[in-house]
């Protein structure tokens, strides 16, 4: 099953493609947008495009979920990603969004993270989402908490230390069905 389009009243959150490659690349060619993420850049387009196939366009494959392309409703611009992904080193469920940074400051991150928040409680039948964010990353962390996102613990992620916050659906305002049993 392809995963879900989600739409926000300026965003709509779809399935990445491989023609997604360049803007992919264009996004995190930027250091600022990297800055907090502890990625480094792609080498190239074709670059952008491998990291397509061994993620997002995997994890639909493995999980029927992953992050997604988050583009302009009003334009069909792409402008970043956002959503849920399956983190096997933790056995996790993680919220991540990134966006071009002309697009920040405009509460877009949070609307795509709430709509990612709700999908995964509602539609997926999730139980607790986290959200790994590199504690001095002060706008990230304020996006976990319009979220529902409480401080948890730290955490070891790729050789850092992170803040993990988290959410589950008993204490979700985002979360509209009754749990699963």
């Amino acid at each position: 099953m392809p995963p879900a389009i989600l739409e926000t009243a300026r965003l709509i959150l779809r399935p990445f493609v491989l023609d997604d490659a360049a803007n992919l690349y264009l996004l995190n060619s930027d250091p600022e947008v990297l800055r907090y993420t502890g990625d480094q850049p792609p080498a190239s387009i074709e670059a952008a495009r491998r990291g397509l196939l061994e993620r997002p366009l995997a994890d639909y494959r493995l999980h029927g979920f992953g992050r997604s392309a988050c583009v302009l409703k009003a334009t069909g611009q792409f402008i970043g990603f956002a959503g849920l992904k399956y983190v096997p080193e933790l056995c996790e469920v993680d919220l991540g969004y990134r966006l071009s940074r002309e697009f920040w400051g405009q509460g877009l991150a949070t609307e795509a993270a709430r709509a990612s928040v709700a999908h995964g409680f509602n539609e997926l039948g999730l139980q607790r989402i986290i959200g790994l964010v590199e504690p001095l990353h002060v706008a990230s962390v304020r996006i976990l908490q319009k979220c529902g996102m409480e401080y948890e613990r730290t955490v070891d992620y790729r050789g850092e230390p992170v803040a993990q916050y988290v959410v589950s659906r008993g204490t979700s305002r985002f979360a509209t069905m009754p749990a699963a049993k």
